[in-house]
């Protein structure tokens, strides 16, 4: 160092400072430039790197190499600013290159140490973002702060065990979703707050992850009330610090718990109304084929419902006809998406079984029909009765047809009788008597008609009461004998009837009456003159069957199915042209049954007939 001899005091104490500060500029260069060199003689591109700062000056990681010389440890700098944890500055660095950062973008950096040539300060300035660097040139430790803000990041609860269950890491959703402060929940193992009841031990869980490369588990964990929380618990085994250690997220699923306990709940009430449903419930897909059946075809169809799934109607055995029916029904309602109502009938063990059939479309998720589902409504009953009641109409509207032209006939008569009569001064006796005797006969006829058809509609409205008592047989007989005994007398018929002991029976004596009355007024009616008929009464286990037999005209076989039968009703003149209308043999057959009783007929033509009916004794 040389010095100017002919300077001035002051001129050369600030030449002096300028050479002294130049040295010291030289000094710290030289300081830098062997560190680097020293510590970066395995990497040649690699020079004065030192970490990973934030947007906001945050020290997130230091690098290893540089621990030992340039730092103490990664705790002094922890939190703190990276100007202020490096040169004790309140303020950035002069000149940073951080602020020109978009936010939020972390950048590794690395100082050129600099003086400034006005006041002597230290600049760090030559900041480097992330994407200029390659990654094969880093080592780079995560410091906690930055991995705590990717931790707690997630939308889900975190924790990092190790393999005796210790707690590692874990987020502050994880202690907050069990009612902990973080310093008490730091303090616990997973053995605290996981209940495995529902799930499986920690042991057979680790098995597992290990195995499998991670697991997924539904658990319960316990708040710290003791509240057990339903959870679905991703975990994974991670390497950290040359140990495997296990990292687990927990999702809170106690709605979804609720949500699965409700749909469970309908469900099985669901379930408990189709499989108690008297209607069949089938749920078919596209192709015909049944993925549910209710329990209710084994009593209507005799078929097990778990011979249906998977199998069409055809491959099941039903008729081809219906089961194209069935198909054009359901490819319908598949095409259009609109319920519609079918009826159909099916012959199940040698018995008609008529259904309503019902086909509505199930529609997913993505508004696509998946299913049809079938309901099918046993309506046999309604049907027969709709038939019955529609048989019952026309037999009525015959009936009345066959009433009007019978009552026609005796009143008829009379009126042109009784015309003639009223027209004609000059009739003798015996023409008066002649027309006086047809009169009577027309007259009895429409009595006898009428007398029988107030019978039949008042036990048709139910106004003829079923009154059940004790009497005797033989002497109910023997009354309407009596009440005959003129007309018999009058054709000179035997009535032979010779029973010697009473025969009580248990029944409504005004129908048995009834009976008895109609069967031997027909008797008469078809017995010639001189003829015979024959009344006897048999014992048997349960009740007495009576027959009144005769010996007149008899009746075919085709008419003999007809003589009981409202809609197909048989009448015929008697052996002295007699006229009857059918209707009493008609009465009898229903008072009969009323009286838990039967009632036939064995004719042949040109012999005569026998009608039998049984009353029971109690």
């Amino acid at each position: 160092m040389k010095l100017e001899t002919n300077l001035t005091d002051k001129e050369k104490i600030l030449e002096l400072e300028e050479e002294i500060s130049q040295l010291k500029k030289k000094l710290e260069v030289s300081k830098v430039v062997s560190l680097s060199q020293r510590k970066t003689s395995n990497s040649k591109n690699f020079t004065n790197l030192w970490g990973v700062v934030d947007s906001h000056y945050n020290v997130l990681s230091i690098h290893d190499q540089w621990n030992n010389d340039l730092i103490e440890s990664h705790e002094k700098f922890h939190g703190k600013k990276c100007h202020a944890a490096f040169y004790g500055l309140d303020e950035p660095c002069k000149g940073c290159a951080i602020s020109d950062q978009p936010p939020h973008k972390d950048v590794k950096y690395f100082v050129e140490p600099q003086l400034d040539g006005q006041d002597g300060s230290r600049r760090q300035s030559m900041i480097m973002p992330t994407s200029h660097i390659q990654p094969n040139e880093l080592d780079i430790k995560e410091s906690e702060l930055f991995y705590e803000q990717l931790f707690e990041s997630t939308g889900d609860a975190l924790l990092v065990l190790d393999s005796k269950g210790r707690i590692l890491k874990f987020t502050r959703k994880l202690s907050k979703m069990l009612s902990y402060s973080e310093e008490e929940f730091s303090k616990l193992t997973i053995f605290d707050i996981d209940d495995p009841t529902n799930s499986l031990p920690f042991e057979d869980r680790l098995f597992r992850i290990k195995r499998d490369k991670g697991a997924v588990f539904e658990t319960d964990l316990i708040s710290k009330s003791g509240k057990l929380i339903p959870v679905e618990s991703s975990s994974s085994p991670i390497r950290y610090l040359n140990e495997t250690v296990f990292f687990i997220t927990f999702r809170d699923i106690e709605n979804r718990k609720v949500a699965q306990k409700k749909l469970l709940e309908s469900e099985i009430h669901f379930r408990t109304l189709v499989e108690n449903a008297t209607d069949l419930v089938m749920r078919i897909d596209r192709d015909h084929r049944h993925v549910f059946v209710n329990s209710a075809t084994l009593p209507v169809l005799d078929i097990a419902p778990e011979e249906f799934i998977g199998k069409t109607h055809q491959e099941m055995g039903f008729p081809d006809a219906l089961c194209e029916f069935w198909e054009v029904a359901m490819d319908k309602v598949f095409e259009t998406g609109i319920s519609d109502i079918f009826d159909f009938s099916i012959n199940v063990r040698g018995k008609e079984i008529y259904f309503e059939w019902q086909l509505i479309p199930e529609f997913n998720t993505e508004d696509e029909i998946q299913y049809v589902l079938a309901i099918a409504r046993d309506v046999s009953k309604r049907i027969r009765s709709e038939k019955a009641l529609e048989e019952a109409l026309k037999t009525k509207d015959k009936f009345f047809s066959i009433i009007a032209h019978d009552l026609r006939n005796p009143f008829g008569s009379l009126k042109t009788l009784s015309e003639y009569i009223i027209n004609n001064d000059d009739l003798s006796k015996e023409e008066i008597k002649e027309f006086a005797g047809i009169i009577h006969t027309s007259a009895t006829q429409g009595n006898d008609l009428l007398e029988n058809l107030l019978e039949w509609s008042r036990s048709q409205r139910g106004n003829i009461k079923w009154q059940p008592e004790e009497f005797d047989l033989v002497s109910l007989i023997d009354s309407n004998i009596k009440l005959i005994q003129a007309n018999i007398h009058k054709k000179n018929i035997n009535v032979d009837f010779k029973v010697e002991k009473n025969c009580f029976v248990f029944a409504d004596k005004y129908m048995i009456d009834t009976i008895i009355r109609n069967l031997l007024a027909n008797a008469l009616k078809f017995t010639y003159k001189k003829g015979n008929i024959d009344i006897s009464i048999q014992e048997q286990e349960k009740h007495f069957f009576v027959s009144i037999k005769d010996d007149g005209k008899g009746i075919n076989k085709c008419n003999q199915a007809r003589l009981f039968q409202l809609d197909n009703q048989y009448s015929t003149v008697g052996t002295e042209m007699e006229m009857g209308t059918g209707l009493g043999l008609i009465l009898c057959k229903e008072f009969v049954d009323t009286n838990n009783g039967t009632i036939w007929v064995e004719s042949e033509e040109g012999v005569g007939s026998c009608f039998s009916f049984t009353v029971p004794k109690q």
